[in-house]
C-alpha cells in the first residue's frame, strides 16, 4: 500500500512538472546578421526539432543580445543561441543554464576574433593601425558580443591601454554583417567580426568578403553556447538537450540536418555537451580585462581606484575557488 501511495506520488509530481513547462516554446537568436538571413536558416532547423520533441518552437529575432537576455528574463524566451559573454549575464540575470554548445560547420569548437579594414586600405598591421586610430572610423561590436567586444577587449586593448571609444576618430556599434559591410562600402575604416562570420560572408556575399583583410586576430576561442530557462522542467530540458545532441548525428535524416545546420547564421556542426563550466574562461577575460584598465586609468582617484581594484580581486578569487573546487570534484575521474 505504502509502495502505491509513493508511486502515485511520484506520478503526480512528474505531471505537474510538465504542466509547468510551456505548450510552445520560443527560441531567441541573436543579431549576427539581418533578420531575413536568419530567418532562412533557422526556420527550417527550428521545424525540425519541433517535430522531433512534439512541442512548436518558434524563432525570437532580436535586434541585439540585450532584446534576447532580457526576452529570457521575463519568461518570453524558453531556449537561446547568444555569444559566451550574452551567456554570462543571462546566466546571472535571467535564470539561464547552458546545456550544448555549438561547432562551426567543419566541426571545430572555437573561432577568432578579428579586425577587418578594406583590401585598398593602406593599413597591413594592427600596429599601425593603432597609430593612426584617431584620424579613423571604427565599427564596434554590440557591447555583449563575445567576439566583437569581450574578446578584442581583452587580447587588444586592454594590454594597451587603449579605450576604442577615445582613441578613434568615430565608433560605431553594429552586428558582424553589418560591420564588415561598412568596411567594405567604406563607412567605417576598420571593424570587430569573427573568423565563422567572415567565412559565412565570403558564402552570401562572396564580392564583399573578398574586398575585407584582416589585420589582427586573436587566439580561438570557445563557440557558443545554447541556453535555456533554469525553470523548465528537467525532463523537457533532457529531451531538449538529447534532440540537440542527436541532430545531424543520428538516424536516417543525419545528413539532411547536418545541411541544415550549415545554413544556420555563420554555418554550424553538429552540437557539443556543454554546462555553465564553458563560460569560466569568458569570466576570467571580463576580470583581467576590468583589472588592466582600472591599473591603466590614470583620472581615477587614488582611493576610488584601490576600491574599485580590490572588488575585482575578490571576483578573481571567487573564481579561482570555483575551479579548485571542480578541480576537487574531478579528481580521479579522468584515470579511475
Amino acid at each position: 500500500m505504502i509502495k502505491i501511495f509513493i508511486t502515485w506520488l511520484v506520478l503526480i509530481g512528474s505531471a505537474c512538472l510538465r504542466a509547468a513547462d510551456p505548450t510552445e516554446l520560443s527560441f531567441g537568436i541573436i543579431s549576427t546578421e539581418s533578420a531575413v538571413g536568419l530567418k532562412q536558416g533557422f526556420d527550417p532547423f527550428l521545424e525540425k526539432i519541433s517535430a522531433q520533441l512534439g512541442i512548436r518552437i518558434r524563432g525570437y529575432y532580436a535586434s541585439d543580445y540585450t532584446g534576447v537576455i532580457e526576452a529570457m528574463r521575463f519568461g518570453k524566451v524558453h531556449v537561446a543561441w547568444m555569444g559566451n559573454q550574452a551567456a554570462m549575464h543571462a546566466v546571472d540575470r535571467a535564470g539561464a543554464e547552458i546545456i550544448a554548445q555549438t561547432t562551426s560547420a567543419d566541426g571545430s569548437s572555437g573561432y577568432a576574433s578579428v579586425i577587418i579594414v578594406h583590401e585598398k586600405s593602406s593599413y597591413r598591421d594592427i600596429a599601425a593601425l593603432l597609430a593612426d586610430a584617431g584620424k579613423l572610423s571604427f565599427g564596434n561590436g554590440d557591447p555583449l558580443s563575445t567576439t566583437g567586444n569581450l574578446v578584442p577587449s581583452f587580447y587588444l586593448w586592454a594590454p594597451r591601454g587603449i579605450d576604442p571609444r577615445r582613441a578613434f576618430k568615430r565608433v560605431r556599434s553594429a552586428n558582424h554583417e553589418v560591420n564588415a559591410l561598412a568596411v567594405v562600402s567604406g563607412q567605417v575604416d576598420c571593424a570587430t567580426n569573427n573568423t565563422d562570420s567572415l567565412r559565412r560572408l565570403g558564402v552570401k556575399h562572396p564580392a564583399a568578403a573578398a574586398k575585407i583583410r584582416v589585420v589582427w586576430t586573436s587566439p580561438d576561442v570557445a563557440t557558443d553556447p545554447i541556453v535555456c530557462r533554469r525553470d523548465l522542467s528537467r525532463e523537457l530540458k533532457t529531451r531538449l538537450q538529447a534532440a540537440l545532441l542527436a541532430f545531424g548525428r543520428l538516424g536516417a535524416d543525419a545528413a539532411e540536418e547536418r545541411a541544415m545546420l550549415a545554413r544556420v547564421s555563420d554555418g554550424w556542426g553538429p552540437f557539443l555537451a556543454a554546462d555553465n563550466r564553458l563560460l569560466l574562461p569568458f569570466r576570467h577575460f571580463e576580470v583581467e580585462r576590468d583589472r588592466l584598465i582600472l591599473q591603466q586609468d590614470e583620472r581615477l582617484p587614488a582611493p576610488e581606484k584601490e576600491k574599485r581594484l580590490t572588488a575585482v580581486a575578490a571576483r578573481q578569487r571567487k573564481l579561482e575557488k570555483f575551479e579548485t573546487l571542480e578541480t576537487f570534484w574531478n579528481r580521479g575521474k579522468e584515470n579511475p
